[in-house]
């Protein structure tokens, strides 16, 4: 009989559990379906039962967390949730092994290379419509949306004298997998207050950037150098495109422009389309 179940663990230190770590199932002979669980056992949510995603609570600790009880969460899937885009035909077991996913180098490329051995090679994009135009504002920012042909991202961060913006479309894989290495980052003076506040506690140098702030331009720090041009706003890019995507595998055709935007944010745009997301879930063979 010919081998379907397919698994990994991925382990490492997460935002604050020096331990952490998740199991990944893909079985490539079932219906397409994609089942989150929390480290207790229990079921979070399913990319085929709007019910089971609309019941948990969102939260977010410089990271996004999902919460069914005080007991049963799960947080850092953002990281994850990109790489899944590109299998929107597979059934997956995503196990948390801790309440938080490991932040690993704090790209999405070690989990690419983590699911692709399960899964595979990457299947096409598929993409939902969501005909909505709306702007939403808050202190520090703003973001605009309006219906395009794929996926469209203007995005633009500023911090002090630092300026960046970035612009990115996306119609297959190959487009997702040029953002996956953008790493997570944080500067100086906010790595100060979130360990001030008891967050970060396991965090390393080996978990993103550090960057340090000097005459307008954003350096990190450790001796490090950026991946790729504008890698900070890249990974802001790419924490949207995950958070989007955290209920379904599959991305709305929609143009995005936001500033300083964050998971909090994301999320507001999130909660605007997930009726389209489930109301026009592609169908998949």
């Amino acid at each position: 009989m010919k081998k379907t179940i397919f698994e990994t663990e991925v382990k490492g230190s997460s935002l604050s559990n020096v331990d952490a770590g998740v199991k990944i199932l893909c079985d490539r002979g079932r219906h397409p379906k994609m089942e989150w669980f929390a480290n207790s056992g229990e079921s979070l949510w399913c990319s085929t039962e709007a019910d089971s995603f609309r019941r948990l609570e969102f939260f977010s600790e410089r990271s996004t967390g999902l919460r069914k009880n005080a007991d049963t969460s799960l947080s850092t899937i953002e990281h994850l949730t990109p790489v899944l885009l590109m299998y929107p035909q597979s059934y997956f077991e995503i196990r948390g092994l801790s309440k938080e996913l490991p932040i690993l180098d704090g790209s999405s490329y070690p989990w690419y290379e983590a699911v692709r051995k399960v899964a595979g090679l990457p299947q096409d994009l598929l993409f939902y419509d969501a005909p909505i135009r709306e702007r939403f504002d808050w202190g520090y920012g703003f973001m605009e949306v309006r219906p395009a042909d794929s996926f469209e991202v203007e995005y633009s961060i500023s911090h002090g004298s630092y300026e960046d913006d970035a612009y990115v479309e996306i119609y297959e894989a190959e487009d997702l997998v040029k953002l996956f290495p953008a790493r997570t980052f944080i500067f100086e003076d906010d790595f100060e207050k979130a360990r001030v506040a008891g967050l970060l506690s396991a965090v390393n140098e080996n978990c993103g950037l550090l960057l340090k702030e000097n005459a307008g331009e954003a350096l990190p720090a450790f001796g490090k150098s950026f991946r790729m041009p504008s890698e900070p706003v890249m990974h802001k890019i790419l924490d949207l495109i995950g958070d989007l995507a955290v209920p379904v595998p599959f991305l709305p055709r929609l143009r995005v422009r936001i500033h300083n935007g964050g998971h909090s944010a994301h999320r507001k745009l999130l909660e605007r389309i997930l009726e389209y997301a489930y109301r026009y879930t592609p169908q998949v063979d």
